[in-house]
């Protein structure tokens, strides 16, 4: 492979673990990545972008750039759509007439729950929020286009990078902070730095571009389920700390955005077809929170 890989938005959480990921990775292989902080490129500014990718001239991007705020995105609307949905669209359009791969992410909250079932490709998404909305016109966008490449939704990101639940509730654990967290929303919670590490996995193999000729949707999240409570809980487990966790319901912790009460994702379809899977999600909790306990 001799290829170059541009990655945008190395400084998010998604980005910090990338780059964690490939830093693991023989020299030979390292060698070919090229990272783009946030702070070194204007996502908002097309002219810039397009000169970025003109520059690098990758054979593949991973697009790790994201508004991730969910309850700021009811506010700055503009700003969200931007960067989830028109960013992707740019980036869709240059791999397409540039012959490069793109690899996407997107999110188990382009669901509204109602499922009783982790949430396959195949189901009809359905968001109840801005940042939802968004992430899924960037996924149409994506394969409207069709470029080469992957979109991988993912849910309730996690790592040692940047700001996160689990980073919150281990911070707060470390200070004896009494907690409450809300006990009726359920998800896949997935560790950063595996999800990364997948991911490299299927765009160092040689036959990327051909694999996903057109563009396709998978799910990749930690395996398992739980509730925001149920995690938090674990983290406390692990942290060997005593301090109170009382479980609320979401009437009793209102907030700007409306969420998903049950967005477990199933990854059956990645597993089945390249043979990769994540975790339980307990396993990888206990991982990064080692790595948290030592940067302490």
């Amino acid at each position: 492979m001799t290829s170059r890989i541009l990655i945008l938005g190395a400084s998010g959480q998604l980005g910090q673990a990338l780059l964690a990921e490939v830093g693991l990775l023989p020299a030979t292989i390292r060698s070919l990545f090229d990272f783009i902080p946030r702070q070194a490129l204007d996502l908002t500014d097309r002219t810039a972008l397009k000169s970025c990718l003109q520059k690098h001239s990758p054979a593949i991007i991973i697009n790790a750039c994201a508004y991730t705020a969910v309850d700021n995105a009811e506010q700055h609307i503009a700003l969200a759509w931007r960067l989830n949905q028109q960013l992707t669209a740019e980036l869709s359009q240059y791999a397409k007439a540039s012959g490069a791969a793109l690899l996407h992410f997107s999110t188990d909250y382009v669901f509204n729950g109602l499922n009783q079932r982790p949430y396959t490709e195949t189901d009809r998404p359905a968001p109840l929020n801005q940042y939802g909305k968004s992430k899924l016109a960037g996924e149409q966008a994506m394969l409207d286009i069709a470029p080469a490449g992957l979109i991988i939704r993912t849910s309730w990101l996690y790592s040692e990078f940047g700001h996160n639940f689990a980073r919150s509730i281990w911070n707060k654990i470390q200070q004896g902070e009494a907690l409450r967290v809300v006990n009726d929303q359920t998800g896949s919670p997935t560790y950063a730095r595996e999800l990364a590490a997948c991911c490299l996995k299927l765009v160092t193999a040689d036959n990327f571009a051909k694999r996903f000729a057109s563009t396709q949707l998978m799910h990749c999240a930690g395996s398992g389920q739980a509730s925001w409570y149920q995690f938090a809980l674990e983290i406390l487990r692990l942290s060997g700390r005593h301090v109170t966790i009382a479980a609320v319901s979401s009437q009793q912790w209102p907030t700007r955005a409306q969420r998903p009460a049950y967005s477990a994702l199933s990854s059956a379809r990645l597993q089945q077809q390249f043979g990769l899977s994540l975790p339980a999600w307990q396993h990888s909790l206990a991982r990064c929170i080692e790595k948290m306990g030592l940067s302490e």
